[in-house]
């Protein structure tokens, strides 16, 4: 019976199925165990969307070489033996003989924080108090290989099972990081504390939602990402496709009314895990959207100091190429777009100084509204008037609403 639970359960594990409720206990039980063991599936990506080591299968040359180190004793040399006995240069780094050819096309492929070499060398040198600077000269490098352990990861240090059991740990410490987050996150869709009554439609990775706090027209409202994803720039192209299909929606909406829309993003701390992307949805008069493009290219040139680095580049029009063709995805950044195809994004140099509000003031000041609405956000209103609005604006959203078709 105990075997025949464990093994379900991690059948259901390998086939990416949560295990049922009934097969813990037994599990737990066959363990020895007095409480009932919770089996949780890690993700196959980390937060940036790199897949994990071993997601995609085991490396075959990692395999070989923990092999050699057991018939060694399981010792491994301290320092590399970068030359064999002939004096021809056999290795470069410590893991050398741990990859093998198709290991490198799937790092590759997949991704792998390991292959960053600059961020893997600035963390070394921040860990070594008595770097020099000599220490990366291009001679000695050449001569005799300095500098080349400062390229080499941390993570690759010890045998191979030690990196494997520090990789785990990684990964746990990792994902419980990132579900506390998530549970907080009140923009998450699967979040208990998200405002469901908001909710206008949802697609299959995104949804359309009211405002929860800070409306500043009727209608107001915002297109976000059901995970939890730090800027619509970092999000697949599915996500970003269901994104463009609410804002022609939206569009075609608010056309009917005589009015046109600007969608509003600020993108910052996105190696935090904590901001949720948000993509604001503001319906304008005609008069208003005209002179929108002059008031924000304005304000972008003047957000920041003129030495700063993209200070020949504070307004990237993205036209011809779009947000995700004008940007890289781990910018933090500014992004205002006119209706469906002309825009400005600003890349944001320095999040410290860098006012975050400065999207709604530019929009409070086209509006003429109060100036007290520009660096404050008023408070949310009663759950039951939320819920009225919405259901107002469900109804006027119901004869555009593209996901109808995925029913």
């Amino acid at each position: 019976g105990g075997n025949k639970s464990m093994a379900d359960a991690l059948r259901a594990r390998l086939s990416g199925k949560p295990a049922a409720a009934g097969d813990a206990a037994p599990a737990a039980a066959a363990a020895g165990g007095s409480s009932k063991a919770e089996v949780v599936q890690l993700p196959l990506v980390d937060a940036s969307g790199r897949a994990m080591p071993g997601a995609f299968g085991r490396e075959s040359a990692a395999e070989v070489r923990r092999q050699q180190e057991l018939a060694a004793g399981g010792r491994v040399a301290k320092r590399v033996q970068r030359y064999g006995v002939d004096g021809q240069r056999e290795r470069y780094f410590a893991d050398d003989d741990n990859v093998d050819l198709q290991t490198l096309v799937k790092r590759a492929k997949h991704g792998d924080e390991s292959m960053n070499l600059d961020r893997t060398m600035a963390s070394n040198i921040a860990a070594r108090s008595r770097f020099k600077e000599t220490d990366l000269d291009a001679d000695a490098e050449y001569d005799h290989d300095a500098g080349l352990e400062l390229s080499d990861s941390r993570r690759k240090r010890g045998d191979v099972q030690q990196q494997r059991q520090r990789e785990r740990q990684r990964q746990i410490s990792q994902f419980n990081r990132a579900q506390r987050l998530e549970d907080k996150c009140s923009y998450c869709f699967s979040s208990a504390v998200r405002p469901k009554e908001l909710a206008i439609a949802v697609g299959q990775a995104t949804y359309l939602s009211l405002v929860q706090q800070g409306r500043l027209v009727e209608g107001h409202c915002c297109i976000m990402p059901a995970e939890h994803v730090a800027s619509t720039r970092q999000v697949d192209d599915n996500t970003w496709t269901e994104i463009r299909n609410f804002q022609k929606c939206l569009i075609r909406m608010f056309m009917e009314a005589g009015k046109q829309v600007l969608f509003l993003e600020t993108a910052t701390g996105l190696g935090t895990h904590r901001t949720h992307a948000i993509m604001e949805c503001i319906p304008v008069d005609q008069e208003v959207f005209a002179k929108a493009p002059m008031y924000f290219k304005k304000a972008l040139q003047e957000a920041e100091s003129e030495w700063s680095q993209h200070a020949s580049k504070a307004v990237i029009d993205t036209a011809a190429k779009g947000l995700r063709g004008s940007i890289p995805p781990n910018f933090p950044y500014l992004y205002i777009q006119f209706g469906y195809a002309n825009g400005f994004v600003h890349v944001i140099d320095d999040e410290a100084k860098f006012d975050k509000d400065l999207g709604r003031q530019v929009v409070v000041g086209l509006l003429k509204l109060p100036a007290e609405l520009m660096h404050k956000k008023q408070r949310a209103d009663a759950p039951q008037v939320q819920a009225s609005m919405a259901a107002a604006f469900r109804k006027q959203f119901a004869p555009f609403d593209w996901t109808k078709a995925l029913v």
